[in-house]
C-alpha cells in the first residue's frame, strides 16, 4: 500500500508537467498566429444568408500555407446551452491553396447558411478552428454570439416552375414559394425575401432585399417565368424595385423617386413593369451599366428636385506687405 501511494504523486507531477508544456505550446502558437471570426451583424432570420469572415494574422516569421484540403478550416455552431448543431450536409468547402507571409493578414469568407439548419429562434455561438499543417497544430477562435429571430410575414405566394424542354406536360415541374418578411437589420427595418419549397420544405435562400419604411406595405407579383417582382418604399420619397429569380438571386435592382405620381407595378404586353415616378441611375443598380474600368455613373437628380449643395473652398486672404510710406 505504501508503494502505491508513493507512485501516485510522481505520475500526477508528470501529468501536470505535460499539461503545462502543452498549454504553453498552445499559447506560443496563438501568439504567433492570431485567428478571429467575424459576422457583419448579430441578428439573422431563420436560414438567412450567413456570411462568416475568418481572419488569419501571421507573426511567426515564416510563410504559412493554407487551403490545400477541406480540413484546414472547420466551424462549430452550438446553442447557448452548449448543444452542438450538426451540419445538414458536407462541411463548407474551403479548399483553395493560399499562402500568408509573415506580418500579413488574410481573410477567408464563406456563407455557412446552406450547411446548418438554423430554423429555431434563439441564441447561438459560432467558433472557427484553423489547422496549421506545417506545425501540426490547431487554433480555435473565440466564440461569437448571434441571434436567430422570426420576422413578420407580409406576403407569400406559391408558384410552379415553368416547364423545360423534355419535361412532360401536365403538372408543374416543381412547386416553390416566395415569402416576404419584415425584420430589423443593422438597427433599421429591412425587407427580406425567402425562397423555399413550401412549409417544412427545403429552403433555397433567405436574403435582404432593401431597407423599408413601416407605413407602406411592399407590392409583389410573380411573372409567368416564375420571377418575383417587388416594389418597396425604402425612404420618404424613394422606392426600390427588385426582381428575384426562383433560385433566390436578385437579377434586377432599380431606384425610383416620387415625381408627379408614385411608382407602381403594372402588367403590360405580358411583362411586369414599373410605371410612374422618376427612375434614378445608381452605382449599385443591377444589372450594372458600368463597364470594366469605368467609374460608376453619378446619381441623376431631376431638375425640379433639390440638388446637393456644392462644396466651396473658403476664401484665402491676400497677403499684405508692410511697405514704408513715401
Amino acid at each position: 500500500m505504501h508503494m502505491i501511494c508513493s507512485i501516485i504523486p510522481v505520475v500526477s507531477r508528470q501529468c501536470v508537467t505535460v499539461a503545462v508544456l502543452w498549454f504553453a505550446m498552445c499559447v506560443i502558437v496563438q501568439a504567433q498566429v492570431q485567428v478571429t471570426v467575424e459576422l457583419e451583424k448579430d441578428r439573422f432570420l431563420p436560414r438567412e444568408t450567413l456570411p462568416v469572415r475568418v481572419k488569419v494574422v501571421n507573426f511567426s516569421g515564416q510563410t504559412l500555407v493554407f487551403g490545400e484540403d477541406n480540413e484546414w478550416l472547420q466551424f462549430q455552431v452550438e446553442t447557448e446551452t452548449g448543444e452542438e448543431i450538426p451540419p445538414i450536409t458536407d462541411p463548407p468547402p474551403v479548399k483553395g491553396r493560399f499562402t500568408v507571409e509573415s506580418s500579413i493578414r488574410a481573410t477567408k469568407e464563406i456563407d455557412i447558411s446552406p450547411y446548418y439548419a438554423l430554423e429555431q429562434a434563439g441564441r447561438y455561438l459560432l467558433t472557427a478552428k484553423v489547422y496549421i499543417r506545417q506545425w501540426g497544430k490547431q487554433i480555435s477562435t473565440k466564440a461569437v454570439k448571434f441571434d436567430v429571430s422570426n420576422g413578420a410575414v407580409l406576403w407569400e405566394q406559391a408558384f410552379g416552375l415553368p416547364l423545360e424542354n423534355g419535361d412532360p406536360s401536365g403538372q408543374p415541374r416543381q412547386i416553390r414559394r416566395y415569402v416576404l418578411q419584415q425584420a430589423k437589420r443593422l438597427k433599421a427595418m429591412s425587407l427580406y425575401a425567402r425562397v423555399d419549397d413550401g412549409p417544412g420544405g427545403k429552403v433555397h435562400r433567405v436574403m435582404p432585399v432593401c431597407s423599408m419604411v413601416s407605413f407602406n406595405t411592399p407590392k409583389a407579383q410573380v411573372d409567368p417565368k416564375g420571377n418575383l417582382h417587388v416594389l418597396c418604399q425604402s425612404g420618404g420619397r424613394e422606392y426600390t424595385y427588385s426582381v428575384i429569380d426562383p433560385d433566390g438571386q436578385i437579377k434586377v435592382r432599380r431606384q425610383y423617386l416620387i415625381a408627379s405620381d408614385r411608382p407602381r407595378l403594372d402588367f403590360r404586353d405580358g411583362n411586369i413593369v414599373v410605371v410612374g415616378g422618376f427612375k434614378l441611375t445608381r452605382p449599385d443598380d443591377l444589372p450594372s451599366k458600368k463597364k470594366g474600368g469605368e467609374e460608376p455613373e453619378p446619381i441623376i437628380v431631376p431638375e425640379n428636385k433639390p440638388r446637393p449643395i456644392p462644396k466651396i473652398k473658403p476664401p484665402v486672404p491676400v497677403p499684405t506687405t508692410n511697405s514704408p510710406r513715401r
